[in-house]
């Protein structure tokens, strides 16, 4: 475990902020979600990746500044593992809860499907207006949850047209953890639970699945089994390396905007 206060901006101090936009006028945004993780895993997996990723990334730039992961944790979509509040009765007694709790709770917020990403659009524009409001020049979002990609894209390209029209460009570039190194993440299998043991080693439990074999493969990649922090380590460095380069090309070619990735990201 690698310790990363000095580049997550809460740390920083106003003057430390001036000067780490000097070595790199960039911020990182981490986008993350709860949501079950197996039972070995906790349900923050995605902010807590997504936003250590992030602060390597930041370290290896030698600059730009990390914030705090911005967590959407409403498990009532179908990208959800735990969605809709419809509970596999498995994952429900995992959590210890009865699945009548879907009964009691309003859908989407008391609005529809539509509404509930509306909603986070709005939040992650607020971000966005946010970080530039810090002086930033240029911003990343990196997803932990890969679906809010899908969200988050439009907002990013939308702020980036706003602020050009008005004179003052913010930069956008967007992406998975996994997307600039051309790697594949999963759900709670190797992958994950691999970065989750380099970067938080007690969160994970791999014991948990020995004790509870019928929670194997439940909600989680069925090779969860052969994660190591070793193997996280390294995936991290690598998605470190190929994240801070995108983060260099950003600052170096500001404010031209980034070629996408093959992966249509």
């Amino acid at each position: 475990m690698t310790d990363y206060a000095d580049v997550c901006i809460e740390f920083m101090r106003p003057g430390q902020i001036h000067s780490c936009r000097k070595n790199a006028d960039i911020a990182f945004l981490p986008l993350g979600a709860l949501e079950w993780h197996g039972i070995h895993s906790p349900i923050g997996t995605d902010a807590i990746k997504s936003h250590g990723v992030c602060c390597a990334a930041a370290q290896k730039l030698g600059g730009g500044a990390v914030f705090p992961s911005l967590v959407w944790g409403v498990p009532r979509d179908s990208f959800f593992m735990d969605s809709n509040g419809q509970y596999d009765d498995l994952i429900a007694s995992g959590y210890g809860v009865d699945n009548d709790v879907s009964k009691v709770i309003s859908p989407y917020g008391g609005g529809d499907q539509q509404e509930q990403w509306l909603s986070y659009q709005r939040l992650v524009r607020m971000s966005l207006e946010q970080i530039a409001g810090f002086g930033f020049r240029s911003i990343y979002l990196c997803s932990g949850h890969n679906p809010l990609v899908h969200w988050a894209r439009p907002v990013a390209k939308a702020f980036s047209r706003v602020t050009l029209m008005a004179g003052l460009p913010v930069t956008t570039d967007w992406g998975g953890e996994s997307d600039a190194a051309g790697l594949s993440g999963d759900h709670a299998g190797k992958w994950e639970t691999s970065l989750m043991m380099a970067l938080e080693p007690n969160s994970v439990d791999l014991g948990e699945i020995d004790c509870q074999p019928e929670y194997h493969g439940v909600g989680a990649g069925v090779n969860a089994v052969e994660a190591s922090a070793r193997q996280g380590q390294a995936w991290l460095e690598t998605c470190a390396a190929a994240i801070a380069d995108e983060a260099r090309w950003l600052v170096d070619n500001y404010p031209e905007l980034p070629a996408r990735h093959a992966n249509k990201r």
